[in-house]
């Protein structure tokens, strides 16, 4: 005999699948400073090495600061034309904001790790008035290049499923 849902158990999952953050997006801006105090240089690909974004001005080995991504949305509802507040990836459909230390994502062809998300500072006082606090939890995530690729504005962005531990062979 086949069981019929319940349905407050469909309710319930539909409810948890509707507020579950969207874990697919696709790259719809691209920047890089080449020196500091730079305007951002939009571009339609850049290439991530294990240092950054190649011809960026925050490219370091062992930064954990290498790679700045924001939502569009964040940009969007605040008015901001993308590369205003010194991201390097703007992301479409995806809240960037949702995502937590050590989850990988698929940027283009190359794979960053999520590091820690970006205070705003004071320099975003001087694009409007009070500005810093309107960015407080939204800026943005810094991400590092685990594995070197192509990023094209177009690629998809794609939260890399963690192993669980019953994945992982015993050692």
């Amino acid at each position: 005999m086949v069981r019929r849902p319940d349905p407050v158990e469909v309710r319930t999952l539909l409810d948890n699948l509707a507020h579950r953050p969207r874990m697919r997006g696709t790259v719809r801006a691209l920047f890089v400073k080449p020196e500091k105090g730079a305007t951002p240089v939009s571009l339609a690909s850049v290439e991530a090495t294990p240092t950054g974004f190649g011809g960026d001005y925050h490219s370091r080995r062992m930064s954990r600061r290498q790679i700045l991504i924001i939502s569009w949305s964040v940009l969007n509802e605040l008015d901001l034309e993308p590369g205003v507040i010194g991201e390097n990836v703007v992301v479409d459909e995806l809240d960037v904001m949702s995502l937590t230390e050590g989850q990988e994502l698929r940027l283009g062809e190359a794979l960053v790790a999520v590091t820690f998300p970006c205070e705003p500072c004071g320099h975003m006082n001087r694009i409007r008035s009070a500005f810093k606090e309107a960015l407080k939890d939204r800026r943005g995530m810094f991400v590092k290049v685990v594995a070197p690729g192509a990023v094209r504005v177009g690629d998809p962005v794609e939260l890399v499923p963690r192993e669980s531990l019953a994945d992982k062979p015993p050692e």
